[in-house]
């Protein structure tokens, strides 16, 4: 199943926007004070609460979200600046050559699960591609979303496991793994769902 991204937002069918930064990106800013830095991407970036928590941060110079929807990218703009945030609308999978080699950090939630899980590897590249040498990728990643009326197969989101994220991103060399943990933080009901991976880019 795929979904008209685009739509769903134009008829504000998002179940996935809690109207609120993701609880283990706070988390994460709070444990490690200064260590978000330089320029940061957000791919699917949505409304860009995570976007404007990122730009709070002293150390960030800047901050791209980006969404395949032009509509959330609208709504996205429609919030007051919170540091030196942009927002753009395009394709993760052809990312342009502005974005290739252009960060420090990536900070990935609810982009990955929503994905066709046959594209992950052409994911892990591109944010491979976007990375600087050293850059780092920092993400929740939804392992558990399915419940009684939405079972593996069925999605998005689509389901993973941390053994399954670890073959995605290192076994190809890209990354290596420097942490990996659950977070004590989550939105209402992903309690004990997810997980929380920081890689370096090779």
């Amino acid at each position: 199943m795929s979904l008209n991204w685009d739509q769903q937002y134009q008829t504000e069918v998002t179940p996935w926007d809690k109207g609120a930064p993701a609880p283990p990106l706070l988390e994460w800013i709070e444990s490690h004070p200064g260590q978000l830095q330089g320029r940061v991407f957000v791919p699917g970036c949505g409304l860009g609460h995570d976007v404007r928590a990122i730009a709070s941060c002293p150390r960030v110079a800047s901050v791209t979200g980006f969404d395949l929807s032009p509509r959330a990218i609208e709504l996205a703009r429609a919030f007051p600046a919170a540091g030196r945030e942009t927002y753009e609308t395009g394709d993760l999978f052809a990312l342009g050559l502005p974005h290739l080699g252009a960060y420090d950090w990536v900070w990935e939630h609810t982009c990955f699960c929503a994905i066709d899980p046959a594209r992950r590897a052409a994911y892990a590249e591109a944010m491979h591609s976007a990375l600087v040498p050293g850059g780092f990728l920092l993400g929740v990643f939804y392992l558990d979303p399915y419940d009684d009326d939405h079972r593996p197969g069925g999605g998005p989101p689509h389901g993973s496991t941390t053994e399954g994220l670890l073959e995605c991103f290192t076994a190809s060399g890209q990354f290596s793994l420097m942490d990996n943990y659950l977070p004590s933080r989550a939105y209402p009901g992903r309690e004990g769902l997810e997980r929380v991976l920081l890689l370096v880019r090779n």
